[in-house]
Formats: structure tokens, C-alpha cells, sequence
């Protein structure tokens, strides 16, 4: 076991911390799954609006991998179909039956799974539809089954604000995990790397080899942990995959049947108090009642991940297939007339030039959505790499990639982050970049080109 001590990074002081208790939820009845949560697919719609569907039921496929399917994680009616720009299907929702059919496949010991080949179990979870659960970088997209990748990286970190503790998931389901850990070793000829975080407390598992990070966001993130242990070369592919997603891998390789719940964790200043805490909800159902008359504010804005990064979501959505939280925060439309003049009391800053900062305010803070000016030139100020632990020039990646020199971008080390390593850049960022949308376009140019 071997501990990364990393020195650059910044937490960010917010109010809504969880309780550490899994509430049980269920008994609903409206169940989403989102192709448009799956970036890089082009998914042919298998279903019509009134078809009745079992559980496990194919949904969709990928038309550019066909062999990865989309099942349906209830038995129920398809209520609508609900398409975006170009027809693209934001969204399926289904109406759950009381009487449940359900779709099952082999079932495997922890044992029979380390029997197994490489192909027999990438076929498999191609054929249930988990295999999505697994990414592989660069790109950070769906993993190429047919690539073998030189190592699988499990994040169980937590360094994001209120980012879910993985230690709290995992009671109970060890044994899940350990055969989804058995499985990934049998898709490497690699080792199989359990990245954790400082006070996530795990009990011992075979076929992985542990490593513990210490130091402030994003410590926890996965490029700062293939940094550090196996950086990735020209022509490198390593998989990738988030802790709890191991267990649900484990669930549907012993039982033979697709997982049922998954815990998401509630959290931010805009939940009430005694709402923020742990969920265990049916896979892809309704969150309304974690959400119902547990948010407080005028207008909300609810993420499916952290204040950091995620994506924005619609405050009546369900589980999501990927993620383990989901934040709430007010939205802030206040003006401040020559705002920039004032002493800054009572305003959170990165940079120590308001007094809040100067006179140690360390307490936690009630953020909102508001950037307190607009976006501005950029200048190279450095600050953006202060808080950087990966060994990037963001300033002169970050042109690049305005520039669309993918030449450029692939020799300052683009290959080896994702966008959400630089969500900390667009947090201090006093020119207001939105850093991760430039560094996600600069890597779609390069996949779009090929490398």
C-alpha cells in the first residue's frame, strides 16, 4: 500500500455536508434512462412510446459499437420518448408495473470469475448493458472492449466537496466488490489500481493493489492518480471506472441479474439540514421524494456531481446511470453596483485580496451560482496552475485549444487529463474562462482527427 502525498490543490468552504446514514427509498413508479448522459454514442432506439418492457429489456444500442446494449432497469410501460437537437433522445421514461419480469443472465462465483477469459466476460457485460460503467482514457469515453488495457484504475476517492464516501457505500456488499474487482483483473494483463483518499477506511481485497492520496481537491481525481502510479504513453489505454459502479459490476456477475439500487449521496446549501444524507434508491427511478420539500431557496439548481463538477440537472430527475451524488445550490442573479470597490466581508474568494480572507473567515460558506463579474481577455496570470497538481501549463493549453492546435494541445499534455481536472482552474480564474468546456472541445477535435 503506498501513499501519494500531493502538495497543489484547494477545498473549497461550502455549507451541505451529508450525514453519514443511508436512507432506504423506494415504491416509485417513474423510471428515466438518459442516452444523453453517454457521450460519443449514437443510440438506435429499440422501443416505442406504449411498448410494454421487462427488466433488463434492451432499450437502445450504440449504432458505433453495436454489440454495447441499453437495457431498461424496470418492468413497466414506455410513457415517452422525449428527443433533443437532431432528434437525439434525451430521454426514456417508463411507468413501473407492479408485476415485475425480469431479464437474467449467467450467474458467476468470485471464484469462476478468475476462470474466466478476457472475451467470455467482455461479451457478458456487453450483453447486459454494464459494460458502459467502464471508461477508458484518453477521452475518458466508453472503453474499446477491444482494446486490453495496461491497467484499470478504481476511484474511491473523496476530495470534491461532499463528494460520496465510498467507505459508507461499500458496507455490506464487500463481497459484491471483491468479484467486481475479479472481473476487471481478468480484463488486464495489468494490475487493477484502488485509489483512495486520506479517512476512507477499507478493509483489505484481493487481485488490487491499494493506494492511498493525501492533500486537498483534486487529489482525488483519476488523472492525478494515473499521474502519479502509471502515466499514460503514446499509444497507452488504461480503463477506469468510479468504486460503487465495481459493486453494481459484482451484483450483476453473481446473481445474474441487473443491480437494483445504487446510493447517491444529497448535499449542498440549498437542502435542508436534516435532507442531507445518503440514498439508497432503485437503479434509474425517481428522486422526488429526496428532493420533495427538502430544497429551500426562490430557484434552485441541482447538479448530478459536486460544486465542482457535474452536470445540470432537472430538480424532478431520476437516478442517473452515472454518479454517486447530487448537489443543490441557489442561483444567484444578485447585481452588486461597483461590487469590485468594496472590502469583500462577507464574500468567499480563492484569492486573498477581499478582507474575509485576510482576517482568517474559515467557516463554511453559503456559495451561489453567481461569478461576481463577467467574463473578461485572459491574461497569463499563473493562477490557474497554482491549485494544478498535474504537470500542465493550463495558460498555454487552454490557447492552444482556442486556437485548435491539436498539435499543440497533445504536446502540452492534454492526453493525459479530462475536463474536470480543471474545474479548480475556472473556480480561480479571475477572467471567468470556462476552462473545462475549451479543454473538452480541444479533445473532441483530437479524437475527431485521430492521434
Amino acid at each position: 500500500m503506498a501513499t501519494y502525498k500531493i502538495s497543489k490543490g484547494f477545498d473549497v468552504k461550502v455549507l451541505g455536508q451529508p450525514e453519514p446514514i443511508i436512507q432506504e427509498l423506494g415504491g416509485q413508479t417513474r423510471f428515466a434512462v438518459y442516452p444523453s448522459e453517454f457521450e460519443g454514442i449514437k443510440p438506435r432506439i429499440q422501443v416505442r412510446v406504449g411498448d410494454k418492457v421487462k427488466r433488463g429489456q434492451v432499450l437502445f444500442f450504440n449504432k458505433r459499437m453495436d454489440r454495447t446494449l441499453f437495457r431498461s432497469p424496470c418492468c413497466g410501460t414506455i410513457s415517452a420518448i422525449n428527443l433533443g437537437a437532431r432528434r437525439f433522445p434525451l430521454e426514456i421514461l417508463i411507468d413501473a408495473d407492479v408485476n415485475e419480469e425480469s431479464e437474467t443472465f449467467k450467474s458467476y462465483t468470485s471464484e469462476s470469475i478468475l476462470q474466466a477469459t478476457r472475451e467470455e466476460l467482455t461479451t457478458y457485460l456487453l450483453d447486459s448493458g454494464m459494460w458502459p460503467l467502464i471508461k477508458q482514457r484518453p477521452f475518458n469515453k466508453i472503453a474499446d472492449p477491444d482494446r486490453t488495457p495496461k491497467a484499470v484504475f478504481i476511484n474511491a476517492g473523496n476530495t470534491a466537496p461532499f463528494q460520496a464516501d465510498f467507505s459508507i457505500i461499500l458496507k455490506g456488499d464487500e463481497d459484491a466488490f471483491q468479484a467486481g474487482v475479479n472481473a476487471l483483473s481478468r480484463l488486464t494483463e495489468g494490475q487493477v489500481h484502488l485509489c483512495t483518499s486520506v479517512g476512507i477506511e477499507l478493509p483489505t481485497f484481493d487481485h488490487v493493489e491499494t493506494h492511498i492520496f493525501a492533500g486537498k481537491y483534486p487529489s482525488g481525481n483519476t488523472s492525478v492518480h494515473i499521474n502519479r502510479i502509471s502515466p499514460i504513453l503514446p499509444n497507452d489505454t488504461v480503463y477506469t471506472i468510479a468504486a460503487q459502479n465495481v459493486i453494481l459490476l459484482g451484483k450483476l456477475l453473481i446473481t445474474g441479474e441487473l443491480p437494483r439500487t445504487k446510493v447517491v449521496a444529497l448535499a449542498g446549501p440549498a437542502v435542508k439540514e436534516s435532507a442531507r444524507k445518503y440514498y439508497r434508491v432503485p437503479f434509474g427511478a425517481s428522486l422526488d421524494r429526496a428532493l420533495a420539500d427538502n430544497l429551500e431557496g426562490e430557484e434552485i439548481r441541482l447538479i448530478n456531481g459536486n460544486i465542482m463538477w457535474g452536470d445540470q440537472v432537472k430538480l424532478d430527475t431520476c437516478a442517473h446511470f452515472y454518479g454517486s451524488e447530487y448537489f443543490a445550490i441557489e442561483e444567484d442573479r444578485s447585481r452588486h453596483l461597483l461590487g469590485w470597490t468594496m472590502p469583500g466581508l462577507c464574500q468567499y474568494s480563492s484569492h486573498r485580496v477581499n478582507l474575509s480572507t485576510l482576517l482568517g473567515m474559515t467557516h463554511k460558506w453559503k456559495l451561489g451560482t453567481s461569478l461576481h463579474g463577467s467574463h473578461r481577455a485572459m491574461v497569463v496570470t499563473g493562477w490557474m496552475d497554482k491549485h494544478q497538481p498535474l504537470n500542465i501549463m493550463t495558460d498555454f493549453l487552454v490557447r492552444a485549444a482556442i486556437a485548435h492546435d491539436t498539435d499543440e494541445m497533445v504536446q502540452l499534455g492534454i492526453l493525459e487529463t479530462d475536463p474536470e481536472d480543471f474545474a479548480i482552474a475556472s473556480f480561480v480564474d479571475p477572467h471567468k474562462t470556462d476552462v473545462c468546456s475549451i479543454i473538452k472541445q480541444g479533445l473532441a477535435e483530437i479524437e475527431e482527427e485521430g492521434i
